[in-house]
């Protein structure tokens, strides 16, 4: 069962990789260079082997495939992340991405978006308000030592998850107030209403 899983997650890499135009390419190359490096990105010429790399890393695998959604989604590819989205549902993979299209995910996005880019250090409280355990955050920080946006994205993912639909970008800006980071919820805010 755990080789028919390997296999069909290989054969979806592989027709994502055959799905990503030259530039889908360059703007993935230029996302991961900070996790892969200049010298071995140059050696890259194919989706195949970005996605090799990302293995090696342990930032792609059958059971997690967060970060290759968020890449596909940062390089407006959201046809083939729903592929990705396909194939967790399927195999009932609790990891999901980021967000499903949707109206109201949207508007999540953009906070979450805001968030990453805003939060830093105090994402710890951030996350112990928006209810996890201590447990939960060291293994977040455990798999994604020295990434701090992504750590403070994959506690938004995992309360989004907890929640299901009470996930709401208001709980969010509440929740933010409450950790007095009223710049943030300002932010947010401002961007999700501006964009709708």
């Amino acid at each position: 069962m755990a080789g028919d899983l390997g296999m069909s997650f290989n054969i979806l890499l592989n027709d994502i990789s055959q799905n990503l135009s030259k530039e889908n390419l360059e703007s993935l190359k230029f996302l991961c260079k900070d996790e892969i490096g200049k010298r071995k990105l140059e050696n890259i010429d194919s989706g195949i082997k970005l996605f090799q790399q990302l293995e090696e890393l342990n930032l792609l695998s059958s059971e997690d495939t967060n970060v290759l959604s968020k890449l596909l989604e940062q390089v407006r590819r959201p046809d083939l992340q729903n592929k990705l989205l396909a194939f967790q549902r399927e195999n009932g993979d609790l990891q999901q991405p980021v967000c499903e299209m949707g109206a109201g995910s949207e508007r999540l996005n953009i906070a979450f978006e805001v968030i990453c880019n805003e939060v830093g250090k105090d994402w710890r409280m951030l996350a112990r308000k928006l209810g996890h355990k201590e447990a939960l955050l060291q293994q977040i920080e455990y798999k994604h030592p020295r990434n701090m946006r992504e750590q403070v994205l994959q506690a938004l993912i995992e309360w989004q998850k907890t929640k299901g639909k009470e996930a709401t970008v208001e709980a969010l800006i509440t929740t933010l107030r409450g950790c007095k980071l009223n710049m943030v919820a300002d932010s947010v805010e401002e961007e999700v209403y501006k964009n709708g």
